[in-house]
């Protein structure tokens, strides 16, 4: 009972668990409580496969969240070493990881120095011989890399199973370079199928950063500005690297809080988010992908061209065809590359900021990590995402403002203010260069940048916050305070053409500043951990309002009872679940909420022959004849709807409609000409009877009731009625 018991709760947990991480770590929490009570003799010894298995992939996870590394990554081991670090000629703690693709280093000492090493650039390792009179480079490796932007090798020591750390390397840089021989075709859980590099169209050109296309005029004192900052960063490339496997330590901190100059955003945000590593896995996908998206007709390209104009309309860029198609093509690409996702509202604004500063082909890069690892779940339909960090929100400002707390859950706040300002990463209520600045940040720190700045600008504000009388006054006060968020080094962007007249209230290299100092224990474990426990309640809710909507719009039609319907509507998610099929999105606009939960004929006929009186016997024939019938859109599925109706229709309805469905199961199509005009015989008792002739008597009657009956009522007409209201089925 105990098993059956658990089972059930692992169902419902990998349903309401929307992230293969959120599954795996509730997962190992189930085991956990599960075990946790038994008799020391019931314990095993040893910690069973499944577990050892589930806690693998969750490091795996954390592993890729830590280093942001592609989602295919999974962590081989690790092991405890030193780093030499040339920048300051010392030996820094820390642990080696490695994985398939990647070797990461993470020092003991929290955010001292991180590095991330991909194979691909790596041309050798091999181990140095011990050094008598430096006991630091003891049992040491050093890593050789081809990188032409980031020339560099990389010591690691005090390595105690250094033979087999390099036997495994090795190992893996054969693999790599078989790899990166051939094209890659790119696969994720809610993509599309890999895409073929060879169906490309070379009819348009991949554009480069539209800032360089069309340049604004800009004063000579912020000219001058992003100069100086240029020459600080290329100081820092010079000692601590370059790209990717740059060594990460406090300095590159202080930078970018000081701001990244126009020039050098794309390689940073590259680097930093992530977004790098995914593009160098799957070299010419983002071509390949537009080649077939861009063609599509679907209702994700028809709002994308809806928004192409409402997409920053104010910069050149976006009033030029150059710009309009680039963005088009970034969109469609993504909507194409990611279907679970498509296309939302607000993607169009982050894309056209991307394009600005960002390469084509890195500006969809860099949308595919915003959307999948940075703000996942927040452009979809029901922003799920969103709605969690709104949750993740409440608790910090009850954590670090809790006066403020009460006053903005009495004029119901928080909700508005999480989904206008994180939606589009305060792009829409700052002044553009401003809300850039805080791109910087939240491409170098993860999301719980978002997060800082939110709390900073509510503290503030707090005081005026408390005089406030209602929602109406706050959401006003809020947004006159961020529409005065100035940047001095972005006064010649479009946006800030009226900087003179601007009504300043904190420049936003201050507001940045603030929130790190203020809000610096808020971090991007302490989110992900948040967001699992507010995803679990989200999620829940969310689909415990559709199930609500689906027994909401099926029970009119009167076959069974709401408690009946729960019932058969949770064999029916159990059933996708375990079959792991893909269904439509619950709550898209075109759909009713019962087309969500479809069956196919081989559940069908279990569930048919469990609860129908027809279902006894041999009623293959019957079920396959119902389940076309009703299969009103021919996709060899029925919705949950088509479902209670095919069951109802033959357990709870009157006689008159039994009858009805029968003879609808016996006319053409279903039934064949052939079969038709000639029936197989009919066996009456032990003697065949080869006459019609014989029984027409015997018929009569039904023959009669079925021929009154016979205009009003077809195959086609035994679908769901087109009155919107009634949603039920029309028996004419």
């Amino acid at each position: 009972m105990d098993g059956q018991i658990f089972i059930s709760i692992l169902i419902e947990t990998f349903w309401r668990a929307k992230t293969k991480n959120m599954f795996f770590v509730l997962v190992i929490l189930l085991f956990n409580v599960s075990t946790r009570d038994k008799p020391n003799k019931n314990v095993p010894k040893k910690a069973s496969f499944l577990k050892r298995d589930l806690d693998a992939r969750a490091q795996s996870e954390s592993y890729r969240l830590l280093f942001r590394l592609p989602s295919s990554e999974k962590l081989d081991g690790s092991i405890e070493c030193t780093l030499m670090t040339p920048y300051n000629k010392k030996h820094v703690h820390g642990r080696l990881f490695l994985s398939q693709n990647y070797i990461c280093f993470e020092s003991r000492v929290k955010s001292m120095v991180s590095l991330v090493i991909p194979l691909r650039d790596v041309k050798v390792a091999e181990k140095i011989d011990n050094n008598q009179t430096n006991h630091a480079l003891n049992k040491a490796i050093i890593i050789t890399t081809r990188n032409e932007i980031n020339k560099t090798n990389f010591i690691f020591a005090q390595i105690l199973d250094r033979d087999f750390l390099v036997e495994k390397i090795s190992e893996l840089l054969s693999k790599t370079s078989s790899k990166c021989q051939e094209p890659i075709g790119y696969r994720r859980e809610n993509s599309v199928s890999s895409v073929s590099t060879s169906s490309v169209d070379h009819s348009w050109t991949c554009q480069p950063p539209l800032m360089k296309m069309f340049p604004l005029s800009s004063l000579a004192a912020v000219s001058e500005k992003q100069k100086e900052m240029e020459k600080k960063w290329e100081i820092h490339f010079n000692v601590y690297g370059r790209g990717v496997s740059m060594y990460r330590t406090h300095a590159v901190c202080q930078l970018v809080l000081e701001g990244i100059p126009d020039s050098l955003k794309m390689d940073i945000w590259m680097s930093f988010s992530g977004a790098a590593n995914e593009k160098a896995s799957y070299p010419g996908y983002y071509r390949s992908l537009v080649s077939k998206a861009i063609h599509e007709t679907c209702t994700a390209n028809d709002e994308i061209e809806r928004d192409l104009h409402r997409s920053l309309p104010e910069h050149p860029a976006f009033q030029d065809k150059v710009g309009i198609d680039a963005l088009r093509r970034v969109l469609c690409a993504y909507a194409y590359h990611n279907p679970s996702i498509g296309y939302c509202q607000a993607m169009n604004i982050v894309a056209s900021v991307l394009l600005i500063y960002c390469s084509e082909e890195d500006a969809f890069w860099l949308l595919a990590t915003l959307c999948e690892n940075l703000l996942p779940d927040y452009y979809n339909t029901r922003v799920v995402g969103a709605v969690v960090d709104q949750g993740i929100l409440d608790e910090l400002t009850k954590e670090y403002l809790p006066e403020l707390h009460d006053k903005l859950n009495e004029l119901g706040m928080i909700n508005m203010i999480s989904l206008s300002w994180f939606l589009t990463i305060f792009l829409c209520v700052m002044p553009y260069e401003s809300a850039v600045s805080i791109m910087d940040c939240f491409f170098y720190d993860g999301s719980k940048v978002i997060f800082q700045v939110a709390l900073k600008l509510l503290e503030l504000n707090q005081d005026q916050l408390f005089q406030c009388r209602d929602e109406g006054e706050a959401m006003q006060l809020l947004s006159e305070f961020l529409s005065g968020v100035y940047n001095d080094e972005g006064r010649g962007a479009i946006r800030n053409k009226s900087y003179e007249k601007q009504i300043k209230k904190i420049s936003v290299q201050k507001l940045i500043y603030e929130a790190y100092s203020k809000y610096n224990n808020v971090t991007t474990g302490q989110i992900e951990s948040l967001r699992l426990k507010h995803r679990v309640r989200v999620v829940q809710e969310l689909e415990d309002t559709s199930e609500r909507n689906v027994i909401r719009s099926v029970i009119v039609d009167g076959y069974f009872t709401k408690t009946e319907l729960e019932e058969l509507l949770g064999l029916v998610r159990e059933e996708i679940i375990s079959q792991k099929k893909t269904v439509p999105d619950k709550t898209d606009a075109f759909l009713q909420p019962y087309e969500a939960y479809k069956v196919d004929f081989e559940y069908f006929k279990i569930l048919f022959e469990t609860f129908s009186p027809w279902g006894k016997g041999e009623c293959s024939d019957l079920a396959a004849r119902i389940f076309i019938l009703l299969d009103s859109d021919r996709d060899n599925y029925l919705d949950f709807r088509e479902l209670v109706a095919a069951i109802g229709l033959t357990a709870t309805a009157d006689a008159t409609q039994k009858l009805k469905l029968l003879y609808a199961i016996h006319l053409p199509p279903l039934l064949s000409m052939l079969d038709i005009q000639h029936p197989a015989p009919i066996k009456c008792g032990d003697k065949i009877v080869e006459e019609a002739g014989v029984v027409d008597e015997v018929a009569f009657e039904a023959t009669n009731f079925f021929h009154s009956i016979e205009q009003s009522v077809a195959p086609d007409s035994l679908t769901l009625a087109s009155d919107e209201e009634a949603r039920c089925f029309n028996w004419q």
